[in-house]
């Protein structure tokens, strides 16, 4: 594993969560709206993250987008 592609995509993520609070908190009340969409966002990145750990930037060319996105498979949930 390549630790600086892992915190590249994790603060990449950290960076999609904190727009997050930051949209919620600049405007409360469309919290409904927001939140559909920035969620999905941040799960997106951090199953990147994830899934691209090992591989690293080869993952882009190795992987297919839809399943470095995916939740991953092999997270005991």
């Amino acid at each position: 594993m390549d630790a600086e592609w892992v915190l590249a995509t994790l603060t990449d993520a950290l960076e999609t969560l904190e727009s997050a609070i930051e949209e919620v908190e600049a405007d409360p009340d469309a919290i409904a709206e927001l939140l559909p969409a920035a969620i999905p966002a941040v799960y997106a990145k951090l199953n990147y993250a994830w899934n691209s750990r090992i591989l690293g930037a080869a993952a882009l060319d190795q992987v297919d987008h839809d399943e470095l996105i995916a939740f991953p498979k092999d997270l005991p949930f």
